[in-house]
């Protein structure tokens, strides 16, 4: 891996600036340093990648694990996906491997296996649910049109959402007549279509919530029935993991970025973006050190472009923040076990639901990775590494920090146990098989992320957020600043998140050649 920390600039001016080495900034800035511009990314962390990296734990006696920190399951490497079309623009090679079947779903009296390809998936889900298999059937192929329609559309890269004229202009020759099926769809959530389709089996409906809930983060009844079908269809186009971790993502880019000139400072937090007369001129480190661009992108939650920006924040980014709806949290159990607990042939991830009647958090639905057996990087030999995750939410955790040590530790200790009995359906006995356990909450993720208390995620993908209602890459109120990630592009995972990158890549570059246009116009 190439890593530039401290590099002297003989120009006091950058075209571009990115705050933060996540997949959105970096898929940016690797962009934007391949066609030519000056570009400085600063990176608080000693990895790129963000919440979609890995870290290295090592034992007393100097073995090693290699956690993935967040995301674990990844989409978008299969060939026209966001990930893809950026490889091969870079040229680069990502080190992915496509997952067969994609997952399995433990529910509480059945287990569901997700497969990518279609007739083997038809005959699962037929299998798994065999009440009201009819309706079900219907519900289910008219998700995969509309995921159809919905994937051919994103292959035309269309600005998403709408913020511009210059947006629109480029919005219309992406559109086609199949597109206008989808408008009769746009205010429905998933729970409309379930109703119409008059589907009540309790296991068909958790297993819908439970899939929702880790690619949408909301369930059926609060899902955009649009982004909803094309959430669901992942396994079909394609689930990868990443060789060596998560991590291999972000470090494929960042060399690239290099490769391409671009700078990139890894240990150098950002603590103010600098305005003058509403545009963004430069950034300030914790250090004191001071930086200027033309454009500044920022990886950041709008609460925390917020509190960079201070005073200077314009009300109309106030009253955005205040209309985001916020995230919640996770609960991370980082495992390191006998690889004699996994079953042959089991494959890497596993969703499991508790209890149909209970909310899908604080444990009642976890989600499993595992890395696969030939990958020996990731755990010491004869070990493998597991991530379970849950989502959770945030003040209690917050609440018991405040209260003391005790206090915290013991919820920590609770919440991992209650995960551990969940895990115990994919892998029986696995409390005695444990040889390293390390726990993350929001007040982890805070520590180490700075997002506002720890929150994690995209936001919930409901009608009034998603599609043409979602955020968009353009700050608010301030001109040359862009957002890039999670929340701002309608959709999630990092293949979101790269589509985020492309369109802020798209728009810099427009912006800044048409700059240099206009300077030669003068001379």
């Amino acid at each position: 891996m190439v890593t530039l920390s401290f590099c002297q600039r003989c120009e006091s001016m950058y075209d571009v600036i990115v705050i933060g080495a996540g997949i959105g900034g970096l898929t940016a800035a690797a962009l934007l340093a391949n066609s030519g511009y000056s570009v400085l990314i600063l990176e608080g962390h000693i990895e790129p990648g963000g919440c979609a990296s890995s870290f290295l734990r090592k034992r007393p006696d100097g073995s090693t694990y290699v956690f993935d920190v967040g995301a674990t399951l990844f989409g978008g490497f299969q060939p026209g996906g966001a990930h893809d079309w950026v490889a091969r623009r870079l040229g680069v090679r990502f080190p992915m491997v496509r997952l067969e079947p994609a997952m399995q779903v433990w529910l509480p009296d059945r287990v569901v296996t997700r497969y990518g390809d279609m007739q083997r998936w038809e005959q699962a889900r037929r299998c798994a649910f065999p009440e009201q298999v009819d309706q079900a059937e219907r519900f289910w192929r008219n998700q995969e049109r509309l995921a159809d329609i919905s994937w051919r559309f994103a292959a035309r890269y269309p600005p998403m959402p709408l913020e511009t004229g210059h947006d629109l202009l480029r919005f219309i020759p992406a559109i086609r007549p199949e597109m206008f099926g989808l408008l009769p769809h746009i205010n429905r959530t998933v729970g409309h279509e379930l109703r119409r389709y008059r589907l009540r089996d309790i296991a068909l409906l958790s297993f819908l919530d439970a899939q929702l809930l880790i690619s949408a983060q909301v369930t059926a009844n609060e899902c955009a029935w649009l982004f909803g079908s094309v959430a669901l269809d992942l396994a079909r186009q394609g689930v990868f993991y990443a060789e060596g971790g998560a991590w291999s993502i972000g470090r494929i880019l960042a060399d690239a970025f290099v490769r391409d000139g671009g700078e990139l400072r890894y240990r150098t937090w950002v603590n103010r973006i600098l305005t003058t007369n509403g545009h963004a001129t430069g950034v300030q480190t914790s250090s004191g050190e001071t930086f200027h661009a033309r454009q500044i992108v920022a990886n950041l939650t709008v609460l925390d472009l917020q509190r960079l920006l201070g005073d200077d924040a314009p009300a109309g980014l106030r009253c955005a923040t205040k209309q985001t709806p916020r995230a919640r949290g996770a609960f991370v159990l980082y495992l390191g076990v006998d690889a004699a607990a996994i079953p042959p042939g089991l494959c890497e991830h596993h969703q499991v639901v508790l209890d149909y009647t209970a909310p899908l958090d604080e444990g009642n639905s976890i989600f499993l990775s595992l890395h696969p057996a030939f990958d020996t990087s990731r755990a010491p030999q004869g070990q493998r590494a597991l991530t379970v995750s849950t989502h959770t939410h945030i003040a209690p955790w917050w609440a018991a920090k405040q209260q003391g040590r005790n206090a915290y530790t013991e919820r920590k200790a609770e919440m991992a146990e209650r995960m551990l009995q969940a895990v115990e359906r994919v892998l029986p006995g696995i409390h005695g098989h444990i040889r390293y356990q390390q726990s993350g909450t929001p007040v982890t993720f805070q520590r180490y992320t700075r997002r506002e208390r720890g929150m994690v995620g995209g936001l919930g993908q409901r009608p009034d957020q998603s599609g043409f209602a979602s955020l968009g890459i353009r700050a608010p109120a301030i001109s040359g600043l862009w957002l890039v990630g999670a929340r701002a592009f309608p959709g999630q995972s990092t293949a979101a998140v790269t589509q985020s990158g492309i369109r802020v890549w798209s728009e810099v570059r427009r912006l800044l050649d048409r700059a240099a246009r206009r300077g030669l116009q003068k001379q």
